[in-house]
């Protein structure tokens, strides 16, 4: 069950992950949101689809930028194009 604090925190979250990679876009340094996607772990009760090692190696790949890399963007494991990037 979400609250009704869920969503607007998750907004919040979210256009702050903009303004901060604005903020920041003149130096070598990214700004992104990583979901790791819906996990299998203790914190809910294993129920996740995905592995501990995939979601690892998903925020691996996006941690690991050049200075060329994005900013600014939202990626999640459970987004099923190659891009991974959400709309959010």
């Amino acid at each position: 069950m979400k609250s009704a604090a869920y969503g607007p925190s998750k907004s919040a979250l979210n256009a702050y992950t903009i303004a901060l990679a604005y903020e920041l876009k003149d130096l070598p340094f990214k700004v992104n949101v990583i979901d790791p996607g819906y996990t299998a772990t203790d914190f809910n009760g294993h129920s996740g689809p995905g592995s501990v090692e995939s979601a690892a190696s998903f925020i691996i790949k996006h941690t690991l930028t050049d200075e060329n890399g994005p900013t600014g963007q939202y990626f999640s494991n459970d987004i099923e194009d190659e891009t991974g990037i959400s709309p959010w």
